[in-house]
């Protein structure tokens, strides 16, 4: 799912065949179920074919990379700077609290990966991935169980792939990080989910806790949100068509309906945006969320247990 606003600033683009094959198909998409959309799309249509240039021969196929990449070899687009920034202070942060550790805390248990060193290797496969889909060097684990020498390679295949992204296309998809079938999604989500997986673990290792900018917290649930209908697909066919409603309160918070445009809602949900987002995580259970429920509880409870599949762990 593309966001409705994403859709809707594509539309003129669209209109004008000037979408690449990606967003073309992604605004036919939301097309079918967003009647707003649709009725804007026609009148776009429409005003092509009157003003007589929707027989305009196509721009040859390497003109639009060609122009991007010129103009962010001149200037990155602010919306990936800001993507890029939320990623490389998430690596800083987890790099600090890494080298505060003594070789007993490294050892310190952990539920999902044994200990401290473990979850490192988990959170460095994980960045490889994203770099193998890049094309970029994967940065191999030391075979030793030092540490100092584990955080040492994690950091050069973070900063080795933020260097890698500087100048890529948001767009450009790629597969997630997480257990399964990888989901296809935008190198723009993906990044997302890196600096979401690097908080999480940074709070695995029980340092001081801290809560991302508002912006972020958003893009994470908004990530969340996205993924959940083939999450439900999956793990909750019965429930996966049912229209539902997310309310998130506090910082990050947002208001999201699925499908976009639903005229039927049969649920909605209501929690804290930063709450929700540890759920995703797999870091806070349904029972333990505070949240508030309108409409059928079975398909709430579905939805918020749905929601705890979503992250890498």
């Amino acid at each position: 799912m593309v966001a409705h606003a994403d859709i809707s600033d594509m539309l003129g683009a669209w209109a004008l065949d000037g979408c690449n094959d990606t967003e073309a198909a992604a605004v036919q998409a939301h097309l079918e179920e967003c009647a707003d959309c649709a009725a804007q799309a026609r009148r776009l249509r429409s005003a092509v074919g009157w003003l007589g240039i929707d027989q305009v021969q196509p721009a040859p196929a390497a003109l639009r990379q060609s122009t991007l990449a010129t103009a962010r070899a001149r200037r990155a687009p602010a919306a990936w700077v800001t993507l890029t920034n939320a990623y490389a202070d998430q690596v800083a942060l987890l790099d600090a609290a890494l080298a505060d550790m003594s070789p007993i805390d490294w050892r310190r248990a952990d539920s999902r990966h044994g200990d401290v060193r473990g979850m490192l290797g988990h959170l460095a496969d994980n960045d490889a991935l994203l770099a193998a889909e890049l094309g970029l060097p994967a940065v191999p684990m030391p075979t030793t169980d030092d540490g100092s020498a584990m955080r040492a390679a994690w950091r050069t295949q973070a900063d080795a792939m933020l260097a890698g992204i500087a100048e890529a296309d948001p767009g450009r998809p790629v597969r997630l990080a997480g257990p399964g079938r990888r989901p296809v999604r935008t190198l723009r989500d993906a990044l997302v989910q890196r600096a979401f997986e690097t908080w999480t673990h940074r709070d695995d290792i029980g340092v001081t806790r801290t809560i991302p900018a508002p912006e972020q917290i958003h893009r994470i649930v908004e990530l969340a949100v996205a993924l959940l209908p083939a999450a439900l697909r999956v793990n909750d066919p019965a429930n996966a068509d049912r229209a539902w409603r997310l309310v998130l309160h506090g910082s990050g918070g947002g208001d999201w309906t699925v499908p976009t445009g639903a005229a039927r809602i049969e649920v909605t949900i209501g929690a804290d945006a930063v709450d929700f987002a540890r759920l995703a995580a797999n870091r806070r259970q349904p029972r333990m969320l505070a949240h508030t429920v309108t409409g059928e509880q079975a398909l709430a409870e579905a939805i918020l247990r749905v929601a705890t599949t979503l992250g890498c762990d």
